[in-house]
């Protein structure tokens, strides 16, 4: 047998083994999101993570529902996951970052004996919404920053994203949330005006109320003044 005909041995039963693997990935999880009056939420994005954390050999991670607010996933591994649902445009966030969800979420196992699981995921209610523009203090052109929330009686939890200069955040409802913001090139900007979380002022919004507010950043090196 040719070197040739050896390779393409060799990536047919790569191929045999990748399609017993997907085989053997009967598991599935559906179910329904419904917002905080019960309601069913459409086109929400459901997502699932193992619980150990170790990286999953399925393909599909992330899907949507439909206009009854159904979903369902498949070809899962046999395992534990965590699940979350989100929607932002609605003010429903991604709670599988821990900023949100405050490490609560409802979780499945997957077995043998028992490889379908029905689930009802609940969001709501709506966050807070912060939103505004970021703006140079001197030039007053805008500029796209990274945005920092962190809640201030755990700062163990936060998330950081990318913003372009008209920006908008969710907040979790009635948490007291410390922010900063900043940008290559500019000194970073804290609200409350100072860098110490024990000594600045938080912010803490109602549910779906939204509060408009403007940044300016401060070059780190201010171009001096003409006579």
């Amino acid at each position: 047998m040719g070197a040739r005909s050896v390779r393409l041995a060799m990536w047919l039963n790569v191929l045999l083994l990748a399609t017993c693997a997907a085989a053997q990935r009967p598991g599935s999880i559906s179910g329904t999101v419904l917002d905080e009056r019960g309601s069913p939420v459409a086109v929400a994005q459901v997502r699932v993570d193992t619980l150990d954390g170790r990286p999953k050999a399925s393909a599909v991670l992330m899907v949507e529902t439909d206009k009854n607010g159904h979903f369902i996933m498949n070809n899962l591994d046999l395992t534990d996951y965590k699940v979350f649902a989100m929607k932002e445009a609605a003010g429903y966030p991604n709670t599988a970052a821990s900023f949100y969800s405050n490490n609560a979420f409802p979780t499945v196992t997957l077995t043998a004996g028992a490889p379908e699981v029905e689930v009802t995921l609940r969001v709501g209610p709506p966050a807070g919404i912060m939103s505004g523009i970021v703006k140079d203090a001197v030039t007053g052109a805008p500029v796209s920053a990274s945005v920092l929330l962190r809640r201030t009686s755990d700062p163990d939890k936060w998330i950081s994203m990318s913003q372009k200069a008209e920006y908008r955040v969710l907040l979790p409802p009635s948490v007291d949330v410390c922010v900063e913001v900043s940008a290559p090139g500019y000194k970073t900007w804290f609200y409350g005006g100072t860098s110490d979380t024990l000594k600045r002022s938080p912010i803490q919004l109602e549910s779906s109320k939204e509060m408009k507010l403007d940044i300016q950043l401060e070059p780190e090196d201010k171009p001096e003044k003409q006579p």
